[in-house]
């Protein structure tokens, strides 16, 4: 049976932590588990529950989890872990995954008794930990209700995708390209400052004074400026992930995507400089190397 008022949470990076460490600052009770073993141990001391096993966080009968890539949340979600988890069980998931995965996750849960709903997020761990996520929903909206005091417990505003759960995974994509194609602009344009003997990090002021407000120019614009890539809040490799997931995504509707190409290159061949686990805002040290006098 379930625990009344205790919830699951699997998946233990760093945006899963610091959405528990903000789900315990809130009250909320929390049952947690990793792959990795180690990963729950700061948790546990700031009053989370470590489960030995993802059954043992099934039986929370709710559970929320932020796995790396699709093959990670089919490695953990199996029929036969779905099928002994408790009546009425819900799994929220908050990662970002394709949208074929998200329709085939929706009907393997339903197929074993289990509700399944999607959450992605927008925002870093920093974010997380102040509660200030931007929150993609979708799903049957029982299911919604009833994991809401936990998404508004994480997230500044919760918006509502419809009720396929790979509507919500969409928009988690499509957000991510923008942020792809504004990180390759903003090196571009700082490439060109550089080359010129302007200074970077007043034009990086000025834009987020005037033309593009907001976290993604402001913040991924000083760090590029400043060449400052540690620690990463989100990486390269996982950033050619989720261009991936784009270009599939595409594929799969019949949309053309013009740029996509040039941004895989990019990426690849920041990875190849040794940018992998660095932040993918690193991308920009690509264009900084082929271009004459930056």
């Amino acid at each position: 049976m379930s625990t009344p008022g205790t919830i699951g949470f699997i998946g233990l990076g760093t945006m899963g932590t610091a959405m528990v460490t903000r789900l315990l600052a809130t009250g909320h009770s929390v049952v947690v588990w990793n792959r990795s073993a180690g990963a729950s141990d700061a948790l546990v001391e700031l009053g989370a529950t470590k489960a030995e096993s993802v059954g043992e966080v099934l039986r929370a009968g709710l559970v929320f989890s932020i796995l790396s890539n699709d093959a990670a949340v089919k490695e953990v979600f199996t029929a036969d872990e779905l099928a002994a988890a408790p009546e009425g069980s819900l799994h929220v998931n908050m990662a970002t995954v394709s949208a074929a995965t998200a329709t085939e996750l929706d009907r393997l849960h339903r197929e074993n008794g289990v509700a399944y709903a999607a959450a992605p997020v927008l925002g870093r761990s920093t974010v997380a930990e102040q509660g200030a996520l931007t929150v993609l929903s979708a799903g049957a909206d029982a299911d919604l209700a009833r994991a809401m005091p936990y998404l508004e417990a994480m997230g500044r505003r919760i918006w509502p995708l419809g009720v396929d759960p790979a509507g919500a995974n969409i928009a988690k994509i499509s957000m991510n390209y923008l942020i792809i194609h504004a990180l390759q602009a903003m090196a571009e344009s700082i490439a060109l400052l550089d080359a010129s003997g302007v200074d970077s990090n007043t034009f990086v002021d000025i834009m987020a004074d005037s033309l593009f407000p907001g976290p993604v120019y402001s913040g991924y614009g000083a760090l590029i400026a400043d060449r400052r890539y540690q620690p990463a809040g989100f990486t390269t490799r996982l950033g050619l992930k989720d261009l991936g997931l784009a270009e599939h995504a595409a594929s799969g509707a019949g949309v053309s995507l013009a740029t996509a190409a040039g941004l895989r290159e990019v990426f690849e061949a920041a990875i190849a400089d040794g940018h992998a686990d660095d932040d993918w805002s690193s991308i920009a040290e690509v264009t900084r190397a082929r271009s004459s006098g930056a």
